[in-house]
């Protein structure tokens, strides 16, 4: 289960890998069969004979892994690692955990794989890794929705949690979801041309061009007008307007193979974590909320908007921005991203679900006992602010915010000392 650890030569830095076999079904464990999930431990090579606390990090997503330690260390893992041992899970289906097979038994396991599964491995885990102490919990994103649904049906286990950018729109519809998404990104998209006019007729121009004349991509993959149109997803970043203004840039002589390829790798994570695609809109599905498929909810909300993100309606010179997409996902991308063609029907099973079960308890979540510290992006396009606020009121006097325009979606990975931050937040008095 654990393999021998060992320390980074040059570095003070112990590294232990441990693989924990946990059910594919935790309902049922004796019908589905047994996955794996990776973990890596990381702990200051110095203080690993010290009985440290543990913190388990949990990722973005759906569908990707723990980021790798670098060495040195860097970012917040540098801090964390002074106070304590902590665990990079690989959630099911990513990195080094048992890999999604895309094949017919896709069609009943991909269930399988949200956030309510995550957390029962994170049980598992904590059993068989951390001796069954308390966890301090750190969620980036979607870890945060998985934060939220480890409070909800452990909270027990739970020392503290610290969500950056994740505290979860608990209680609200998938349309209603998209509807505020949709809203931040027309402001994004206006706040991106207000700073580089020039893209303004560039990105109608390569739209226009696209829906003219599609162009193949490397991968075997297709470039279109629709799909180039999700290059908004790189706005929610702290540097994404350069991102993408610098992307732009290879497409003013005309849209060339190397600008085609430049586009391929900036969404290459749509095919090398298909979970993303099929599972996405799941997340906002819970028993309690949504007791309907989410049937391609951002499609749907999108063409209910009008012209406004009809980019067909402005292709002409003067028309009014083309606005650019974020996070959502769409039916026809099993079309114009070869990876995720074998997933299609997979795609279209999940989208046409009803009866998702719960992935949070309101009523354990209402007043939770849980300390807990959030970073809540003012203008996030991918996690409502005014959907996190309603969420930090539900948990109550424990939960303590930290609402601000200085950070992006990636403000943890940009700026480190957001985790010392969070810590003071939720801890009155540590001791270590």
């Amino acid at each position: 289960m654990g393999l021998q650890p060992r320390v980074v030569p040059g570095a003070d830095l112990w590294v232990q890998e441990h693989r924990v076999e946990v059910p594919l079904d935790h309902d049922d464990d004796s019908k589905e069969g047994k996955i794996s999930v990776f973990v890596r431990e990381v702990r200051k090579a110095s203080r690993s004979q010290e009985e440290l606390p543990y913190l388990l990090y949990l990722q973005g997503g759906p569908g990707f892994p723990s980021p790798r330690p670098t060495v040195p260390l860097g970012g917040w893992l540098k801090a964390a690692v002074e106070r304590f041992r902590v665990l990079l899970l690989d959630q099911r289906g990513t990195g080094r955990s048992t890999p999604l097979q895309t094949s017919e038994v896709v069609d009943e396991s991909i269930v399988h794989y949200r956030a309510d599964a995550i957390v029962k491995d994170c049980e598992v885990v904590r059993q068989a890794v951390c001796g069954g102490q308390k966890l301090t919990l750190l969620g980036q994103s979607f870890g945060g929705f998985c934060v939220l649904s480890y409070v909800s049906f452990f909270p027990e286990a739970i020392e503290r949690a610290m969500l950056t950018c994740g505290l979860a729109p608990v209680g609200v519809g998938v349309d209603d979801v998209y509807r505020a998404t949709f809203r931040r990104m027309e402001a994004r998209c206006a706040k991106f041309y207000a700073r580089y006019p020039e893209d303004i007729e560039l990105v109608r121009r390569i739209v226009r061009e696209l829906r003219d004349s599609p162009r193949p991509t490397p991968r075997g993959g297709t470039l279109t007008a629709r799909r180039f149109l999700q290059l908004g997803l790189l706005l929610g970043s702290g540097a994404g307007l350069e991102s993408l203004h610098d992307l732009l840039e290879g497409a003013k002589e005309g849209i060339t193979p190397n600008f085609v390829v430049a586009v391929e790798r900036a969404q290459e994570a749509f095919e090398t974590n298909p979970i993303y695609w099929v599972l996405h809109e799941s997340i906002y599905c819970c028993a309690a909320t949504q007791a309907q498929p989410s049937a391609w909810a951002a499609e749907r909300v999108q063409a209910q908007l009008g012209d406004a993100w009809d980019y067909s309606t402005r292709l002409e010179p003067g028309d009014p921005p083309i606005l650019l997409t974020g996070e959502m996902v769409y039916s026809w991308m099993g079309d114009d991203y070869a990876a995720l063609r074998p997933l299609a029907k997979v795609a279209a099973a999940v989208a046409a679900k009803a009866d998702w079960g719960p992935v949070y308890d309101m009523d354990v979540l209402r007043n939770s006992p849980v300390p807990t510290a959030c970073l809540v992006s003012y203008d996030d396009i991918y996690v409502e602010r005014e959907f996190s606020e309603r969420v930090a009121a539900l948990l109550g006097p424990n939960c303590r915010c930290w609402i601000t325009n200085e950070f992006q979606h990636s403000g943890l990975r940009d700026q480190p000392v957001i985790f010392d931050r969070l810590l003071e937040m939720a801890c009155a008095y540590l001791e270590f």
